[in-house]
């Protein structure tokens, strides 16, 4: 007896967890088909509790609790075929089929029809009276077994519906959070490109203020930096329509050059400003696995983050590069700094310092040295200025 309902069990409980594996499955891709699916595994349940009983020589009144289950979700087509598959099924191997019919039909009009826009409790009450009145109807002596079995019958339903429907609501939730941050992270996006397109773009409008098209060595001086600084907005523009996350292009690169580099571009950014910028170049070549444009973009972004710190009085900004096992470069200002509570919350998106940042250039900066195994920190005091020290690996 105990091995007949283990076994029932299992059929009515296997494939309504494969419909609630589905539904996950469905939520993540974004296909629909739920109802179907659960209409699937209630079926599934039916034909292998048919099947076991003739090996097994039971009842299959258990089916009853998926009578229940499809009714209980609304499902008036599949619940008036379960009723017409037990009136068949039961009502032949009984002689019984015009008694049992009728049980389900007073079953099924009063759940759908008459108390449709009754509390949920109480069609189901409704549905255990009627079972056992015709159960007693029908000649059952054992009247305990009748109330018994029938009240789990309404008991296992009632409560697997509501498993069901809890899950639905998670994974839904789920869903939605899911959606949620996918616009966040589509409108961090966006801030992201206007935020570093700004950066290219007034080195650009910089050096075309200061262009004098009769002199033929600013034009041979400045053009050049014009046409790389509007080459690195087209990068940055293609991986932000494409909505991926941000990739590299490694090759050998030379950090000294590019340092320098670096330094004959930010001309614009500390015209008409009281600052020094000072670099000790090096006169070595050194040389990294990277993506010279993003790295070119890391150093401007942090330029200009200390050319804004600084107000109203003579700024400092100094820039050296140290190499050992590793190659380090400081970046440090005399600027605003930072105090610790700001210092802590650093590269987190959206949080910034400044009137109009929006803190997503630090965190893209991040995102960029780890991508090429390095290290990135910040140290910062408050009106006493930061400083920012990047470790990048030596190519071998």
């Amino acid at each position: 007896m105990f091995d007949v309902i283990m076994l029932n069990a299992i059929f009515i409980i296997a494939p309504i967890l494969v419909y609630l594996l589905y539904i996950v499955y469905e939520n993540v891709i974004g296909r629909k088909g739920g109802d179907l699916f659960l209409t699937f595994a209630i079926l599934s349940s039916i034909y292998l509790i048919t099947k076991y009983s003739i090996y097994f020589n039971y009842n299959i009144d258990i089916i009853k609790i998926l009578l229940l289950i499809s009714m209980i979700k609304n499902k008036v087509l599949l619940s008036c075929l379960i009723s017409l598959f037990l009136s068949l099924y039961v009502g032949i191997n009984d002689y019984n089929v015009t008694f049992i019919s009728i049980e389900y039909f007073i079953q099924l009009s009063l759940f759908f029809i008459v108390l449709k826009n009754k509390k949920l409790e109480i069609r189901i009450i409704v549905f255990l009276i009627i079972e056992i009145i015709f159960n007693i109807l029908y000649g059952y002596n054992e009247i305990i077994y009748i109330f018994i079995s029938n009240i789990i019958y309404v008991i296992v339903p009632y409560y697997l519906v509501i498993l069901i429907n809890k899950t639905e609501k998670v994974i839904d939730v789920y869903g939605t959070i899911r959606v949620v941050e996918y616009e966040k992270e589509f409108r961090e996006s966006l801030f992201q490109v206007t935020h570093e397109i700004k950066n290219p773009i007034a080195v650009c409008k910089g050096y075309l203020d200061m262009l004098d098209v009769n002199n033929k060595k600013q034009v041979n001086k400045y053009i050049p930096i014009i046409k790389q600084e509007i080459d690195r907005t087209l990068t940055l523009m293609s991986d932000y329509l494409n909505l991926t996350k941000l990739s590299v292009n490694m090759s050998i690169v030379d950090i000294a050059l590019l340092l320098d580099d670096v330094c004959n571009s930010i001309d614009a950014l500390l015209k008409g400003k009281n600052i020094h910028f000072m670099f000790d170049t090096f006169d070595d070549e050194v040389f990294i696995e990277g993506d010279y444009d993003r790295l070119k973009q890391v150093f401007i972004n942090l330029v200009k983050n200390s050319v804004e710190s600084i107000d109203n009085k003579t700024g400092i900004i100094k820039l050296k590069m140290i190499v050992n096992k590793k190659v380090v470069i400081e970046l440090s200002d005399n600027g605003n700094g930072m105090d610790k509570e700001s210092l802590e919350k650093i590269g987190k998106a959206f949080y910034t310092t400044k009137d109009k940042g929006t803190g997503l250039g630090v965190k893209l900066s991040m995102e960029i040295i780890e991508l090429h195994h390095g290290k990135i920190k910040y140290t910062s005091k408050l009106n006493k200025g930061t400083k920012v020290r990047i470790e990048l690996p030596l190519y071998k």
